[in-house]
Parts: C-alpha cells; sequence; structure tokens
C-alpha cells in the first residue's frame, strides 16, 4: 500500500531507521504505492483527516489549559511550548499533506538519478553517513524527549492521578474514565505523529542534500576525467570538438540537478520556513524552562538540546552544498580547457569551446540555498542556449 523507494535497477532501497520509523508511525503522510486500490486511497484520506483532527484536538486542550492558567506563569510556560509546536505541526501536516505526490515524484527520481549506493561508491556513502549522524541523533534525542513525557504518564497512574500526557483542558471533566481513555489515547497518537513529523524533514532533506552534494562533485570528476583522456590522444584536429560534446553531457547532468534542485525547493522550502519561525520562540521557552529548574524538567532539557542541534544541523548540512555549488564556476575553469584548446589545431572549435565555458561559467555563477529565490539561480538563456547546443 505505502510507496517503497526503488533503486534504478528495481532494487528496493534500505532506508534510513529515522525515515523507516517515519514511515510506519505516520503512514498518511508517506505516499502511496503506483496504482493504488480505491480501499487505499479511501484509508489513506481517512488516515490523514484523523490525525488532523487529533492534533487539532491537541491544540485546542493546549490552549485551553493557557488561558485557564494566565496568572500561573510555571504552568503557562510548561504548556505554552508544546501547544507552539503543536501548532507548528498542523501547518506543515497540511502542507506535507498536499504535497504528497510532489514527495513521491521527488523520492522516485531521488533514489532513481541522485542516490548514491553503497556498492558504487563506499567512500563517498561513508561521508555521507558521518555527516548524518547529527540528524539521526537528533531523531534519539526527541525520542527521549517522548519516553520522558511516557515516563511522567506512568508516574501518574501509579499515584492514581488522571493527568493527561500534554498540559491541556477542556470544557468538560475529562478525569471520567471513558473520556479519560479516549483523550489519553488521541494523546499518545497525537505524540507519535508529532515526534515523528518533527524530526522527519530534516532526515529526508540531509539525505537528499548530501547525495546531490556528491552528484555535483562527480561533475568536475567526470570533466578532467574527459580532459585527462583527450590529451593523452594524438587527434589534435577533433579535440576541442571531442572536449566540447564531453562538456555537454556534464552540462547536461548540470542543468539536471538544478532542476532536481528547483523540486527541493517547493518540496521543503515552506516547512522549513515554518520551522525556523517557531523554534525561534520555542527555544526561548525551552531554556527558561531548563534553567528555572533542571531536575523536574528533564523533559525540556531533552527537547532543548534536539531543538538547538537540530537548527545547527540545518545550517551545517546547507552549507555543505552551498560550498560545492559555489564553486561550480571555478570547476568550469579549471577543467583543462586551455591546455585542449593549446594542443587543438582546429580554431572554429576553439572559439566553440571557449564560448561554452562561458556559458558554463555563467549558468553557475550563484550557489544553491533553500530560498524562495530560484534555489540554482539558473538563468533561461544560458540554459537554452546549452540545449540547442547539445542539439546540434
Amino acid at each position: 500500500m505505502r510507496y517503497q523507494p526503488r533503486l534504478k535497477n528495481g532494487e528496493l532501497v534500505k532506508l534510513s531507521w529515522s525515515l523507516v520509523l517515519f514511515r510506519w508511525t505516520n503512514p498518511g503522510m508517506w505516499p502511496l504505492d503506483d496504482n493504488p486500490t480505491e480501499r487505499d486511497c479511501y484509508l489513506d484520506r481517512a488516515l490523514v483527516v484523523s490525525g488532523f483532527l487529533t492534533i487539532c484536538i491537541q491544540v485546542q486542550g493546549g490552549f485551553h489549559y493557557l488561558r485557564d492558567n494566565l496568572q500561573d506563569l510555571d504552568n503557562f510556560f510548561a504548556a505554552v511550548s508544546p501547544a507552539l509546536l503543536q501548532t507548528e505541526l498542523i501547518i506543515r501536516f497540511v502542507h506535507m499533506a498536499m504535497h504528497k505526490d510532489l514527495l513521491k515524484k521527488l523520492l522516485q527520481y531521488f533514489y532513481a538519478e541522485i542516490y548514491v549506493p553503497e556498492e558504487s561508491d563506499k567512500r563517498s556513502f561513508s561521508r555521507i553517513k558521518r555527516q548524518l549522524l547529527g540528524p539521526q541523533l537528533i531523531t534519539v534525542f526527541y525520542m527521549a524527549t517522548l519516553l520522558n513525557y511516557f515516563y511522567e504518564f506512568g508516574m501518574n497512574i501509579m499515584t492514581g492521578r488522571r493527568e493527561l500526557l500534554f498540559k491541556q483542558a477542556y470544557f468538560f471533566d475529562h478525569r471520567q474514565l471513558p473520556i479519560y481513555i479516549v483523550l489519553i489515547s488521541f494523546n499518545f497518537w497525537a505524540s507519535l505523529l508529532i515526534v515523528t513529523m518533527v524530526f522527519v524533514d530534516l532526515n529526508m532533506l540531509g539525505e537528499v542534500l548530501m547525495h546531490l552534494n556528491v552528484c555535483y562533485r562527480q561533475l568536475g570528476k567526470d570533466l578532467r576525467s574527459a580532459a585527462a583522456h583527450l590529451l593523452e590522444s594524438k587527434d589534435k584536429q577533433n579535440i576541442a570538438k571531442n572536449y566540447r560534446r564531453e562538456l555537454i553531457k556534464v552540462l547536461t547532468r548540470n542543468i539536471d540537478l538544478n532542476h532536481f534542485a528547483k523540486e527541493i525547493e517547493k518540496q521543503f522550502t515552506f516547512r522549513l520556513f515554518i520551522t525556523f519561525s517557531f523554534s525561534a520562540i520555542i527555544l526561548c521557552l525551552l531554556l527558561f524552562k531548563s534553567y528555572k529548574n533542571p531536575a523536574q524538567n528533564m523533559i525540556f532539557i531533552f527537547w532543548f538540546i534536539a531543538k538547538f542541534i537540530e537548527q545547527f544541523s540545518f545550517g551545517y548540512l546547507g552549507s555543505i552544498l552551498y560550498q560545492t555549488t559555489n564553486k561550480l564556476d571555478l570547476m568550469y575553469f579549471c577543467g583543462d580547457w586551455e591546455q585542449i584548446i593549446y594542443c587543438s589545431q582546429n580554431v572554429e572549435e576553439n572559439v566553440k569551446l571557449m564560448k561554452l565555458i562561458v556559458l558554463s561559467i555563467e549558468l553557475n555563477s550563484k550557489p544553491f540555498s533553500l530560498t524562495e529565490r530560484n534555489v540554482a539561480n539558473e538563468k533561461a538563456s544560458p540554459q537554452e542556449r546549452v540545449n540547442s547546443d547539445n542539439r546540434a
């Protein structure tokens, strides 16, 4: 029923444990497989609607509790962080549900064309695993935060108190056993939905960006390899023409990667904006609660550490790809084309090659960054001219 990513050869991809956890605990947010049955579509919609309503119930109970405890600052600050996080997750939940089909297309292209299997390049794969330790560590801290909530719930049950998982209040008595069972069930389900949605974007985006980074770095290796091979040949009449053909192949791949970067922007930019907007407030509140009484606020300590590392990891992973794409123009400039022209005896092909080199540098004049602007900063005219040259 649920989409299972496959490599280009049809082999199933072994997902990271954090994505597997999200896929199983939050099935409504994961795309459906190809050709789903009508029953699967109805069940998927039911999961999405029920999940959305469950989180809305948590938000309503949280803000009702805040209104009732305006004078009690300790309880107020204990409840405002979960309420803000749940509000953030409602927005991200709706956006993710509306873009599941785009996510599926992005994952299909990623695992077919971008993903670097361990068998093909063990060194790059190992480096990617090290770079993704931060997102995985964040997942552990968020799960530890959730376990602390579960621990407090267990202690309340042992002492005979019917307290909810989060600080919530309703316009009715929620301590009556039938109502309490329903609400605590909603609490547990909502907590799994919220925690998995909190860490999935960073884990998914991190994996996509780091594999994309390897593909961008591979462009320079391919170009230098082609130049070295041609320089060893003795065909001085066609050496510039052959190098231009190889350069067009690299540029075509470069443009494909830039288009994929645009799809990443469509999928993640809005949710990242929402995450950073709420995180600025939540971090301040968590720091206040952690500092005030550390011994009794282990939940907020784990949560603060996870949130802090999360913001750091977003910047760290983004800066890696930013630095790589910032050097793409230099990569084309230092692609040994001057040696090719020096050896070539075809003046016309030399001129065409130099024009294409200038075009390559212009195409990659600005680095990748996740903003509302064009991700690859790819101008239409250079791309059209490269495509035109490719057709020629």
